[in-house]
């Protein structure tokens, strides 16, 4: 039987699949967090109830809050840290499949 090891591109495009959506979650979640505390003018519960969701709905309560919730971050902030981390996720993902990286 022939094992043959993955070469160091399969191993960083294996490792950045892993944890990219980590980092992701982590990044999303901070930025809304971030918006909702310096946000004036929102009632106590509202505040509450969208840190919930941001927490107990890893990744899409923090989507939710920065697309839907009346986040006051600009929309290129907002355009470049939720679109930019998915089609960067997206093209590590599709490089690693195509050079049998990630599966």
């Amino acid at each position: 039987m022939n094992v043959t090891l993955p070469s160091y591109l399969q191993m960083i495009l294996g490792l950045y699949g892993y944890l990219l959506p980590l980092l992701l979650y982590v990044v999303w979640s901070t930025l809304a967090l971030w918006d909702l505390g310096r946000r004036e003018g929102i009632a106590g519960g509202a505040v509450w109830g969208w840190a919930f969701l941001i927490f107990l709905v890893p990744f899409l309560g923090a989507l939710a809050y920065l697309f839907f919730g009346g986040a006051t971050l600009n929309s290129r902030t907002r355009l470049v840290a939720v679109g930019g981390g998915a089609a960067i996720y997206a093209l590590v993902l599709l490089v690693g499949s195509s050079i049998g990286g990630i599966s």
